[in-house]
């Protein structure tokens, strides 16, 4: 008995009853036929593993559908690719038959105007997705008073403190914040120095640094208060949820 037979019932029944009313009942035989055969090849291709576990190894299954008619090759298209109905169908028979499915599992296809048959089928591995990109972090103010309420870190290095640009003696810009708590506007601002920490970012990680504040900088964690040293430019490894404390003034950090 073939490894589809009970299953590849239900599954053309479906089909020949979505053809017919897509496409007409004369359309329709053809079509069936073409579905039938398709998943007539891909059960050649399941493998028995230890166990009698049955597995179909391949990611990505490349159907292409041949006629040099081009009113054809539509019909195909409309038919096997649209809503991934080839797939589906695919995923239904092996399933069925209880196959495992190799992660990523896809059906990519394409029409052509020549061949030696009426399709081709390749099979291969799906490429690997693209590492997920970071989380995007930010900071929230808690207490004191900000320029902003939230500020994104998505720069290289953020600067915290008071005062949105330091100058020298000669009024010439030596550094500007990022996070600006606002002079005078709070009672905790008074405790952020005017250069009191900055943030690195690097591959999604952030990393927090004292630049020799007065009151000094500490992150709230879990329930335990930790220490950033003045001038370890290394800094503390920040994670989502920690409270960062600039004197009495403090963000919460969100990744």
């Amino acid at each position: 008995m073939r490894l589809f037979s009970e299953i590849e019932k239900t599954i053309e029944r479906g089909f020949r009853k979505f053809a017919e009313r897509v496409f007409g009942a004369a359309q329709s035989d053809e079509l069936l036929l073409v579905h039938r055969a398709i998943l007539e090849e891909i059960e050649t291709k399941v493998q028995t593993a230890s166990r009698g576990q049955r597995i179909f190894p391949y990611s990505l299954v490349t159907v292409t559908l041949i006629s040099a008619d081009a009113d054809r090759r539509a019909l195909y298209a409309a038919a096997f690719g649209a809503e991934a109905r080839l797939e589906n169908d695919m995923r239904q028979a092996l399933e069925g038959a209880g196959c495992q499915l190799a992660r990523g599992f896809s059906v990519d296809v394409k029409t052509a105007e020549s061949g030696d048959r009426a399709f081709e089928i390749r099979y291969g591995s799906a490429p690997a997705a693209p590492p997920a990109p970071p989380a995007p972090a930010s900071l929230v103010v808690v207490k004191g008073k900000a320029e902003s309420e939230t500020y994104a870190l998505s720069k290289p290095c953020t600067n915290i403190g008071r005062l949105a640009e330091l100058t020298d003696a000669e009024a010439r810009v030596v550094r500007r914040n990022d996070v600006v708590f606002l002079e005078g506007a709070d009672e905790a601002n008074s405790t952020v120095s005017r250069k009191h920490a900055h943030i690195l970012f690097a591959d999604g990680v952030c990393r927090i640094a004292d630049d020799g504040s007065e009151f000094g900088t500490r992150v709230f964690r879990d329930g335990r208060s930790i220490d950033v040293p003045a001038g370890n430019r290394r800094g503390e490894k920040l994670r989502s949820g920690d409270e960062i404390h600039l004197g009495r003034a403090c963000l919460r950090f969100q990744q």
